[in-house]
């Protein structure tokens, strides 16, 4: 297995915590792209689903993680080129959940999407898959 996360494997650069919110970026390539020539909303939404989870680790103690549980996106404008930013908040914790918003937008500040998402928060950062019942 791999050390290199999913995220990397996309271009994705980590900013980390900026004005209260997890950062990240992506330069938009060919390969992110849809059949439509704009980015495909499933990059999007992987920035959206990192930087809300990311932002969600910050707020817990060392060796803890969380693993999402719903995420709704809303879609406002496409991109084509450029870099995309994405910036998530930890909005609200219990014990045992977290909600957490953010943006991602352009390189002139412009709203791409925003997303909103609940994570279970988990004892360990990485977990053993569960049994199958």
């Amino acid at each position: 297995m791999s050390d290199r996360e999913f995220t990397d494997y996309l271009g994705c650069r980590t900013l980390g915590m900026r004005d209260g919110a997890f950062t990240i970026e992506l330069d938009l390539e060919p390969r992110h792209m849809s059949r439509a020539a704009r980015a495909h909303g499933g990059v999007l939404f992987t920035l959206l689903d990192t930087a809300l989870g990311r932002a969600v680790i910050e707020e817990l103690p060392p060796g803890r993680g969380c693993a999402t549980v719903e995420l709704k996106i809303n879609y406002f404008r496409p991109v084509q080129s450029g870099t995309i930013r994405a910036a998530g908040r930890c909005v609200q914790k219990t014990k045992s959940l977290a909600y957490a918003e953010g943006d991602v937008v352009n390189d002139e500040g412009k709203l791409l999407a925003r997303a909103t998402a609940t994570f279970f928060l988990t004892d360990t950062l990485r977990q053993p898959d569960r049994e199958r019942v």
